[in-house]
């Protein structure tokens, strides 16, 4: 084999390593991005935008149309205690990050909604998803192959 052929097998090897190792990274990352943070969410439809506080410790989030909001409840651990208690009339929020899927659940009324974001890759201050799987109470389940970006905004 002349040397140039190994150059270039030696190379692409290092690509594909380097592409995978990313991949890898990005897909099992959600978990140590989501906490103490607040991300924007654009509907598919793209009319709609929500804000997500995630506590810095546990499995609280706050949800809301309200970016003043999400970013007061991402002030400190009291602040985030106030915002999520004032909009628990709405439902509580929790979420779960493991792996490469994000799950979102509501109460409301003893009824939980869920919505899991599925084949989550997150790097920089993105969090997309290409898919995701919801069972809303009293509204049915289903799946949409749509994918979904959350954006950092703090």
């Amino acid at each position: 084999m002349q040397k140039k052929t190994k150059v270039i097998i030696a190379v692409v090897v290092a690509i594909v390593v380097v592409l995978g190792g990313f991949y890898l990274y990005a897909s099992h990352a959600v978990a140590s991005h989501v906490p103490g943070h607040v991300y924007e969410y654009t509907s598919i439809s793209g009319n709609q935008k929500a804000y997500m506080t995630f506590a810095k410790s546990g499995d609280e989030v706050v949800v809301t149309p309200s970016k003043d909001k999400a970013l007061k409840a991402n002030g400190s651990d009291s602040a985030f205690q106030s915002v999520y208690q004032g909009e628990a009339d709405q439902g509580k929020w929790n979420y779960e990050a493991k792996g490469s899927r994000l799950t979102l659940s509501k109460t409301q009324d003893n009824k939980v909604s869920l919505w899991q974001y599925n084949h989550v890759l997150a790097f920089g201050k993105k969090i997309h998803s290409s898919s995701f799987s919801y069972q809303i109470a009293n509204a049915g389940q289903g799946v949409d192959r749509k994918a979904t970006t959350f954006e950092q905004i703090r």
